[in-house]
This record gives structure tokens, sequence and C-alpha cells, in this order.
């Protein structure tokens, strides 16, 4: 080998024939995923993509086949910048039959917000979603399982990329509608398992902008949730043209308010300036009058005192009326502040008593429901089952929740405690007529006595009686605080 083809220091092209780019998968690399699928990461002709199939469990079933297909089918049609987009349907020899997807690099809209972005991102995401939204729903497809976790933020620019359609319906799939959905996402007419429609994705949208914008679109957030969805919004493009219409009054308020108080300046200054000048005009009448009277009078009688005493008795005279009248202006400018103030002032603390008592509703709809979590894994689970631990797992859950329930009452305006206290003790009595109803029978073993002193039942037991004695402790702290009112 000459030394010519040792020397590296020069530049040149590189031969097409040297780079080599597979045509098949490579690189395989396994993302989390839960149900049915599988998700995996793989390359190909250089370029990364989402393998999404079934796991080996389901394979065989005919059922979750025709679900994986109905996915492709709908969002292979499906050409959107903030939709996700999907390649092909092929049989891949590590995975099986598989949806061929677009990879995202980025992170879930949950990540995104916990890195508490400006309001001009989360203002762009909202958009975007929505935009989306509309897209999907002019073809007849509604999203059905809305969620922060099926809404992915590229790294690159935090564009929306909405994933995980397979619990979409379009007309064409109607038969395969599965009634699966995510409870704290979910609209009413979904729990009820009624029919769905595009405000059914109107309604988790609603959620998805109360925790990007805690303290922002209240009136377009209400409107979303609407239980009834009559009364929510018809579209997408409704629920924009409302956000758009909220940001263009929060843009001109400052500059509204601060022409009204220029406004009511002028009308003040104005006001004092016009009362001044009635009251001199009134002064000067009198004089002149009084001039007028004492000239008619004869020249032989000796009246009053001279004209420079009667000069500053006027204008003393002047000075009091005008410390009087400006000491009743004022009077009454503090009066009309106070009434106004004391007119404006409740419809504010209704207002944040009623947003304070939403929220913490909210919130404990989503609590309870994972605090009662450990009872459906119990019932579902194989292990051998005994109805001492499942009612005592039912009492852990009972007493978090009362225990949850005390904390978040007291934090709320004391006009609010009792409509919470209400909700709060519904949604425990509802939780566990549930367990009542729908698993009545849980055997009691002959050997119930030596499973529930086993081990396995000692640290549920033991759990329990630490959140009753809680519950007890949070309880007797409320009636003592009754007695002293």
């Amino acid at each position: 080998m000459s030394s010519g083809d040792n020397d590296i220091s020069s530049s040149g092209k590189v031969a097409a024939q040297n780079i080599r780019v597979s045509d098949k998968f490579t690189d395989f690399a396994e993302l989390p995923s839960k149900g049915h699928c599988s998700l995996m990461k793989a390359q190909r002709y250089g370029i990364w993509n989402v393998l999404k199939g079934l796991k080996p469990e389901y394979t065989a079933d005919k059922q979750f086949a025709q679900m994986l297909t109905k996915e492709y089918t709908l969002m292979v049609g499906l050409n959107h910048p903030n939709i996700v987009r999907t390649y092909g349907h092929e049989n891949v020899p590590e995975l099986g039959e598989c949806i061929i997807m677009e990879y995202v690099d980025g992170r879930t809209l949950a990540d995104f917000v916990r890195e508490n972005p400006s309001a001009a991102q989360r203002r762009q995401v909202a958009e975007e979603l929505l935009s989306a939204l509309a897209y999907c729903h002019k073809k007849q497809i509604v999203h059905q399982d809305l969620k922060p976790s099926n809404i992915l933020i590229t790294n690159d620019g935090d564009h929306v990329k909405i994933i995980d359609f397979g619990l979409s319906d379009s007309h064409e799939w109607a038969i395969l509608k599965e009634p699966a959905f995510t409870k704290a996402y979910a609209a009413p007419e979904q729990l009820a398992g009624e029919e769905v429609d595009n405000r059914t994705d109107i309604y988790a949208f609603g959620i998805i902008l109360r925790q990007s914008f805690p303290k922002r679109y209240g009136s377009v957030i209400r409107k979303c949730l609407q239980p009834q969805r009559e009364k929510r919004y018809s579209s997408a493009e409704a629920v924009l043209a409302d956000i758009q219409r909220a940001d263009n009054r929060r843009k001109w308020m400052p500059i509204v308010a601060i022409v009204f108080v220029i406004l009511i300046g002028l009308a003040i200054f104005i006001g004092r300036q016009l009362v001044q000048k009635e009251k001199v005009s009134i002064i000067g009448s009198r004089v002149l009058e009084e001039e007028k009277f004492a000239n008619s009078l004869p020249q032989k009688q000796e009246i009053a005192v001279n004209t420079k005493t009667e000069s500053v008795q006027y204008s003393q005279a002047k000075s009091k009326t005008t410390e009087v009248s400006s000491r009743n202006e004022t009077e009454n400018s503090t009066t009309q502040s106070s009434t106004t103030t004391e007119t404006e002032t409740p419809t504010a603390k209704n207002e944040a008593e009623k947003q304070a008592l939403d929220q913490a509703i909210f919130d404990f709809r989503l609590a309870i429901d994972s605090m009662f979590a450990p009872v459906d894994q119990y019932i579902q689970s194989e292990d051998l089952k005994t109805s001492n631990i499942l009612h005592d797992l039912i009492y852990i859950a009972e007493y978090k929740a009362k225990i949850r329930e005390c904390k978040v009452r007291k934090q709320l305006p004391k006009s609010k405690r009792t409509s919470f206290l209400d909700y709060a003790n519904s949604q425990i009595e509802a939780k566990k007529k549930k367990y009542t109803q729908k698993y009545p029978s849980i055997p009691n073993f002959t050997n119930e006595r030596s499973v529930r002193d086993a081990e396995i039942y000692q640290p549920i037991w033991e759990q329990s009686q630490k959140y009753q004695e809680e519950g007890r402790r949070l309880y007797q702290e409320w009636k003592k605080q009754m007695r002293t009112k």
C-alpha cells in the first residue's frame, strides 16, 4: 500500500456504495405500553419508527387483531401536522402484524406542563390541539381517550402530536366500539355508556385546558365541561373562537382600565371646577346686592364697619365655605367608594368561592379512584381471596378518602364546606355500594382464620388500623370545633 493510500488529510466525496442503509427494521428498543398492545422503537432506512403490535398473549385473539386493523385504517387516512403519521401495516418477523408509525422525539403534555412553560407556549399547544380535533371531527372520527399521556409535545418547537387512536370510532367501525376510556377525562355520556360524538372530545379538552390554564379561560372551560352535551360547544372551532375573544379582552383590558381611570379623573376635576365656579358666582352676586343696598341708604347714616374689616370677614367666610364644601365632597366620595366596594366585593368573593369548590370537587374525584384502586386489583388478582382482606382494603380506601375530605374541607371557604362534605360522602358511599353490589360473595374459606393470621394479612390490617385511627382523630377534632362555635 502506497503512502497516498494512507493519507486521510485530503477531503473528497464518499462513494455511494460505501453507505449501507438497511431495508429491514433494526435496533429494536421497547417503549412503555399498557393494555393489549406493545410498542417498539426501530430503525429502517436510517429513520426511526414506532412499531405497534399485539402482545404475545393477545396475538391469537381475532378481536384484538381486528382492533389493530381498525386503528390502522382510521389513522392511515389522517394527514395533519399535529397528528402522528401512520406509514403502513406490515408483518415484522420479530413482532408479527404491526402498525408502522412516525417516531416523535418529545415528551407527554403532562411532562410539558410540569416544565412550567410560558403562557404563549401553552396557548400554542391549546390552539394546535383544537386544530387537530377539528380535523378529526370533520372526518367523523372521535378520539374518545384524549388525555395528557396521549398528547406528545415535540422537543423541537413544542408542537402537538396526538397519538393512540385505539379507542376511536368512525361510522364504518361502529361494530367494534370499545367501552374503555380514562375516567378522569371521560364525559358523562361515556360514564353512562351512551353514544359519543365530537362533544365528548371537547369535554376532555376542557379538563386539559383547566390543567394548562388554572386561572384563565374560566367561561370557556365551564362551557366545555357542561354535564349536558347540548350545552357544550358544538365544534372545536367554536372553542378556539371563544379563546381568541378572551385573549383579545385580556389584551385590551389594561388599556380600557387606564382610559376609564383617566375619564373618571377628568369628570371629577371638571365637576369640582363647575361647583367651585358656581359657588364663587353666588357669593359674588350676594356681595353686589349688599353693595347696592348699602349705596341706597342715606349718606348721613353710619353703617357697618370699614371696608377693610368687611373684606377680611368676607375672605374668612369664603374660606370656611370652601373648606366645608371640600369636606362634604370628600365624605361623599368616601361613602360612594365604600358603597361601590360593598356592591362589587360579594360578587368577586362568591365567584372565587365557587371556583375553589369546583377545583376541590374535581381533585377529589380524581383522588378517590386511585384510593380504591387496590380493592379492584385484589378482586381481579388470582390470589386466594378472603373477605377479611377485602373488607379491610375497603376500610383503608374509605378512611384515606375521609382524611382527604377533612383536609380539603378545612382549606375551603366556610360557605362551601357543607357542599363539599355532602359531595365527598356521596362519592365514598357510592364506591362502597359498588363493591357491595358487584362483589357480594367473596367466599369465607374454611381456613379464613389462618389466612387472616398469615403474614400477607398483617401489613394490610395494620394499615387499616392506622387510617381508621387518623380518621377518628380528625372527626373528633371537627366535633370539637363545632361545639366551640
